[in-house]
């Protein structure tokens, strides 16, 4: 139970940080031609990236929004813009300057599978938005200042014994995580709906960080003991999937062009649900209404959740747009003939390096990385012999190179339109 509270008390960053565990990279038609999108199996272990932070040494060179002064910068400072794919391509820009301060202070270069590689990947993306929190933390100050403004006051209290409609919210202090509350609000929205329109008051909407400054209202106080505290464990992205089809949500949404209307498609809404849980938690509070309207319209029971389903949704959600990188092959073969053909063929025999397109498992674009990274230090001596500078990748050529180099290998042609 302990473990647990660690986990919401920083912040629920544990709730994605591994999302591309396993990646299984599948090359799909997108809606531009000649553009494909780059997609990933999703993950059942969701921590392992954190454990490989500290496994691999990555801890003794960089901090993690911590005070420490180490060798490198903190990682947890650092908003990384961009998909996984870019994120790896940062490693990539950066591998001679971390080689030189690694033989410098005598560190062997930690080497990394595919596997390994998607976990860091998941693991620095989702610590952006779960720990470091893009936007500011959440404020219970302005929360219960949210709690005035939106009328929950109206119909709830503090206290155990109070005349009001709704439920003293007292049960609540101190001893439910954000994920929690979000759901209860969720699952009792009908309700809610009911007493307001009886009551002449507006529903509530979150801009924002509203809804985050709310629950972290609703958080704080006394009213459970740290045996009694209820937190949910990391959400599962493949749980989440399953329950998006079992719930009926794909009836309405689409996901990446796969699914219903007349909702929007959540496979197309750009960074919007890389928010952190509050925020995405948010977005779905705002859209009950007219989704419980549609549902009844379509004969349709009211979706709910219990345990750790809300979690798993957002965890979803949150991965759906984080798996769908769009890239273009034909970019890529110009970057490859800019940046990397003076030592690499793709298809072409070997050169003074081997045929990128011949080498297994490289079969995927975060097994390409990993290997780029693994063999990084041969390649800037090669290149420093040959008195040739680093080929740096700017943001979005990552996916078209690794969608161009996909593409190029005999059993992995993508479908393009």
């Amino acid at each position: 139970m302990e473990r647990r509270a660690m986990c919401t008390r920083v912040g629920g960053w544990l709730l994605l940080l591994g999302l591309a565990t396993g990646l299984a990279i599948a090359v799909i038609s997108a809606q531009a031609p000649g553009s494909v999108a780059l997609t990933v199996a999703l993950p059942d272990e969701p921590t392992a990236g954190a454990r490989l932070f500290v496994q691999k040494g990555c801890v003794r060179c960089h901090a993690l929004g911590g005070d420490e002064v180490r060798m490198g910068p903190d990682l947890g400072r650092i908003h990384f813009p961009g998909t996984a794919l870019d994120l790896a391509g940062s490693f990539w820009n950066h591998a001679p300057v971390m080689a030189e301060k690694m033989r410098d202070s005598k560190i062997q270069p930690p080497t990394l599978d595919s596997r390994e590689m998607a976990d860091l990947l998941a693991f620095l993306t989702a610590y952006r938005y779960y720990v470091a929190q893009v936007g500011g933390p959440a404020n219970p100050i302005v929360g219960k200042s949210v709690f005035e403004q939106k009328g929950c006051s109206l119909c709830h209290g503090e206290a155990a014994t109070f005349d009001k409609k709704g439920p003293s919210l007292t049960k609540y202090r101190g001893r439910m995580s954000a994920i929690v509350l979000a759901q209860t609000m969720w699952n009792h929205g009908s309700e809610m709906a009911q007493v307001m329109r009886a009551s002449g008051v507006p529903w509530p909407t979150f801009a924002g960080g509203e809804m985050g400054d709310l629950l972290a209202y609703l958080q704080i106080g006394s009213g459970g003991t740290s045996t009694d505290r209820v937190y949910f464990e990391p959400g599962s992205p493949r749980r989440g999937q399953g329950l998006f089809t079992s719930k009926g949500c794909l009836q309405c949404h689409a996901i990446a062009g796969v699914g219903g209307h007349p909702g929007p498609d959540l496979g197309d809404r750009g960074r919007d649900l890389l928010g952190s849980v509050a925020s995405i938690a948010g977005l779905m509070w705002n859209h009950s209404r007219p989704m419980e309207a549609e549902s009844r319209r379509r004969g349709l029971a009211r979706v709910t959740f219990s345990g750790q389903e809300m979690a798993d949704i957002i965890a979803y959600l949150y991965f759906v747009n984080y798996a769908n990188v769009r890239a273009v092959p034909a970019h890529g073969a110009q970057i490859f003939s800019q940046k990397c053909a003076v030592c690499h063929s793709a298809g072409g025999g070997a050169r003074v390096g081997p045929d990128l397109t011949a080498i297994q498992p490289l079969d995927d674009p975060i097994a390409l990385f990993a290997a780029m990274w693994n063999h990084s230090s041969r390649m800037e001596q090669e290149l420093r012999r040959r008195g040739l500078s680093w080929p740096r990748l700017a943001q979005g050529e990552a996916a078209d190179l690794a969608a161009f180099l996909v593409a190029r290998r005999p059993a992995s042609q993508p479908a393009v339109r």
